[in-house]
C-alpha cells in the first residue's frame, strides 16, 4: 500500500476499499470484478483504489491478508502442551470463526480462492505458513508434515460444513459439542501412534 496521504485519512479510505474488494470477489469472481466497480461499492473515487494499491493484483493481495487474530491463535493453541493441545487447537478455530469480524475476512479469502488461481496459490502458501508450520512444530522430524496434514484435514473439513457450506449436524451444533467430538481426533493426529500401514505407505521409517 502506498505511504502517500495522511496515515487516519489512508487507512479508513484503504480499509473501505479492501471491504468492497472483498465483497466482490467472494462472490462476483476475480476475473469479474473491476476496479471501478469496487470504488464504486466503497463509495470512494476510482482514483483512490489505483492510488492506495497500484493495481488490480495488489488488491488481491490486501484481500488475502489473513486477519491479525488467526496467526496468533494458532500459535498461543500450539504453545499448550502437548496433551492440551489437540482441543486447544479447535477452540481456536472455532473462537476465530463464530467472531463474525475474523469469519467474514476468513470465509471471502476461502471463496475468493475457490474461483482465482493466483488467490488459491497465496490461500496455501498463507496456510503453509500460518498453519502447518505452526502445528508441526515439536513434533517427530520424521512425522511432522504428515501430522500436520492430517490435523488439517479434520480442522478444514469442520470449516467447510460448517461455516462455508453450512450442511449438516455440525452447522448447527453448539461449538463445546463441536470441541469434544473433534478434538480428540485431533489429539489422536498429534500425539498417538500412527498406523503400520500409513507410515509404510508415506515412506517414513
Amino acid at each position: 500500500m502506498s505511504g502517500r496521504g495522511p496515515r487516519g485519512e489512508r487507512g479508513e479510505q484503504a480499509d473501505k476499499i479492501v471491504a468492497a474488494a472483498r465483497r466482490s470477489f467472494a462472490t462476483r469472481g476475480y476475473a469479474a470484478t473491476s476496479l471501478r466497480s469496487v470504488a464504486q461499492d466503497a463509495g470512494v473515487d476510482p482514483g483512490l483504489v489505483h492510488y492506495y494499491f497500484q493495481g488490480k493484483t495488489a488488491l488481491l493481495e490486501a484481500v488475502m491478508q489473513p486477519p491479525e487474530a488467526f496467526g496468533a491463535a494458532v500459535a498461543a493453541a500450539a504453545e499448550q502442551p502437548l496433551h492440551q493441545r489437540g482441543r486447544a487447537f479447535v477452540q481456536a478455530t472455532l473462537r476465530l470463526w463464530e467472531d463474525p469480524a475474523p469469519a467474514e475476512i476468513l470465509r471471502s479469502i476461502i471463496l475468493t480462492a475457490a474461483q482465482e488461481p493466483a488467490a488459491m496459490q497465496r490461500l496455501r502458501q498463507l496456510f503453509s505458513e500460518l498453519v502447518l508450520a505452526v502445528v508441526s512444530h515439536g513434533l517427530p522430524d520424521t512425522e511432522r508434515t504428515l501430522r500436520a496434514s492430517l490435523i488439517a484435514t479434520q480442522i478444514v473439513g469442520m470449516v467447510m460444513n460448517r461455516y462455508i457450506w453450512q450442511v449438516g449436524d455440525i452447522a448447527t451444533l453448539p461449538a463445546d459439542t463441536v470441541t469434544d467430538l473433534l478434538a480428540p481426533t485431533i489429539q489422536h493426529y498429534l500425539a498417538d501412534p500412527l498406523p503400520t500401514t500409513l507410515r509404510d505407505h508415506s515412506g517414513l521409517g
